[in-house]
C-alpha cells in the first residue's frame, strides 16, 4: 500500500512540475527570473517601439516559448509582434534555460536585425533565424 501511496504521490510531483513549465512568452513573464531579465533587455532597446512596450503589460502578439539548443545548451525561446503588422515588426527573445538573463533581436520585413543584450555568435544566428521565417511569409 506504501509503495501505491509513493508512486502515486510521484506522478502528482512529475504533473505539478511539467504545469509549472510555461507554454508562452505571457506565462514565462509571470515568473520573478524571467520578468527581471525582460526588463532589463528591454531598457535597452532604444527607441522602444510602443508595441514593445505595450507587451509588458501583456497586451500584444507573443509566440509561444520554445526550448532550442545553442552549442549544446539549452535556452527558451519566443517573440512579441506588432499586432496588425507581425512580418515587418518582430522582436525575438531568447532566455536562459533559468530565465537569468535575454538576449534580443528586433527586425522584420528586410531589415538585418539589431540585437540587444550582447548575443554571442551563435546566440545571433538563432536569433536571426528565428526572425526569418517571418519576414518570408
Amino acid at each position: 500500500m506504501r509503495s501505491i501511496i509513493t508512486a502515486a504521490a510521484a506522478v502528482l510531483f512529475a504533473g505539478a512540475a511539467v504545469a509549472e513549465e510555461p507554454a508562452f512568452l505571457f506565462d514565462a513573464l509571470r515568473l520573478p527570473r524571467f520578468k527581471m531579465a525582460w526588463t532589463a533587455l528591454v531598457k535597452d532597446v532604444q527607441p522602444t517601439p510602443d508595441w514593445l512596450l505595450h507587451f509588458n503589460d501583456f497586451d500584444g502578439v507573443a509566440g509561444d516559448l520554445k526550448t532550442v539548443t545553442i552549442e549544446g545548451k539549452p535556452y527558451k525561446l519566443s517573440f512579441v509582434c506588432k499586432p496588425e503588422d507581425c512580418k515587418g515588426h518582430k522582436f525575438e527573445v531568447l532566455f536562459a534555460a533559468d530565465g537569468g538573463r535575454a538576449w534580443g533581436a528586433l527586425g522584420g520585413g528586410e531589415a538585418p536585425p539589431a540585437f540587444f543584450g550582447a548575443p554571442d555568435p551563435a546566440q545571433q544566428d538563432a536569433l536571426t533565424k528565428a526572425i526569418s521565417p517571418v519576414a518570408s511569409n
